[in-house]
């Protein structure tokens, strides 16, 4: 098993691509064809985090938030990146791109906290696809079907390797200087081909066509990329959705913190409020407080909020709930935990035991 098989799997269900212009997720540290014995999952690396992966025998981390985050000038001795580097350690993150996904942090957040009938709280982009097409020997059709599929074409819902085929007759004349595969030069000739059709996500149609062209029997394939509009992946922040039955704001608040297993939190109070209908986002969504006004929650529970915000809410008369950056994300790792551990048998994944935010309340 290598890094890139379990990136892969990751770019599945929470692609990379979707990640936020600003955000630095994927292999951040490392080498893609590494092979991998186990893995720790933890929300950051720290060096508390890096002694424990060596002393389980890890040789890859799998992190939320980003272990190089902004440019960096140096890496000096005692450094996270020169203390993973060191341990031989591969980093991966996994940051807003999980955050979007469809079973991804707020989901994780969502279902912990009951919430029934939800919904995206707001879009922020979607992914748009081609049609690919290849014309090829029937007896290669199975080989290019392989390599376009595990580059990222022909992947719809829950299924892969999707495509179709239709059989007919290919006509080429070799020329000159050409070296083909099948026939002579200057000589007609006639080739049962398969005309072989897939979809693909755009930002991976030009990996998918590079993997074809190396497998392709035939010096100068015929393929062609059409824009497909019958398919458009949407990706969402946030979550909205109800409680089963409604309570006060302050037995809310009290409901947040015990779900959570929180040490304290801070929570506005709005004219003792009846919290029925719930709005979230996970880690620092405080941002995303107007999105709340809008589908008429009556609390937005976050991990991180302005003061500039509260006020925002306040104002329009919901209740927030700032739970904390670590308590409103560090769950997504078991769940991602136990989705990996589904898909890649023979490794041993690890939750990281020793990575904890350290804040405490007085």
């Amino acid at each position: 098993m290598t890094v890139k098989q379990i990136y892969k799997f990751i770019d599945e269900i929470a692609p990379f691509n979707i990640s936020f212009d600003w955000d630095n997720t994927g292999l951040l540290i490392g080498d893609m064809e590494k092979n991998i014995s186990n893995v720790l999952l933890a929300l950051d690396v720290t060096k508390e985090v890096i002694f424990e992966a060596a002393g389980l025998g890890c040789n890859l981390i799998i992190t939320h938030h980003p272990v190089i985050f902004r440019p960096i000038k140096n890496i000096l001795d005692n450094s996270i990146p020169f203390l993973a580097v060191k341990n031989n350690l591969n980093v991966m993150c996994a940051h807003t791109n999980l955050d979007l996904a469809k079973e991804g942090v707020n989901k994780c957040l969502a279902d912990k906290l009951n919430l029934e009938n939800i919904e995206p709280l707001c879009e922020l982009r979607g992914t748009e696809y081609n049609k690919i097409v290849v014309f090829v020997p029937k007896e290669s059709e199975n080989r290019v079907l392989k390599v376009m599929s595990e580059n990222g074409a022909g992947k719809l819902g829950n299924y892969s390797m999707c495509s179709f085929a239709s059989y007919g007759t290919g006509r080429f004349l070799p020329e000159d200087y050409s070296n083909p595969y099948i026939g002579k030069k200057g000589c007609l000739e006639e080739v049962e081909e398969a005309r072989l059709e897939m979809i693909c996500p755009q930002d991976k149609t030009k990996n998918v066509i590079k993997a074809m062209k190396e497998v392709h029997p035939y010096e100068q394939p015929a393929y062609d990329i059409f824009r497909d509009f019958s398919i458009y992946k949407e990706y969402y922040n946030g979550i909205v959705g109800d409680l089963k039955s409604p309570i006060k704001s302050e037995e809310f608040a009290k409901f947040v913190k015990e779900k959570l297993d929180c040490e304290g939190l801070r929570y506005t109070e709005v004219n003792e409020k009846i919290i029925k209908k719930v709005a979230l986002c996970s880690g620092a969504g405080g941002s995303y407080i107007k999105e709340a006004v809008r589908c008429k929650a009556d609390a937005f529970v976050t991990g991180e909020i302005k003061h500039s915000d509260i006020l925002e809410a306040n104002h329009n008369e919901v209740m927030v709930v700032d739970a904390g950056h670590f308590k409103t994300e560090d769950l997504a790792m078991d769940s991602l935990k136990n989705i990996l551990e589904k898909r890649f048998k023979g490794i041993k994944f690890y939750k990281s035991q020793v990575f904890i935010d350290k804040i405490k309340y007085l």
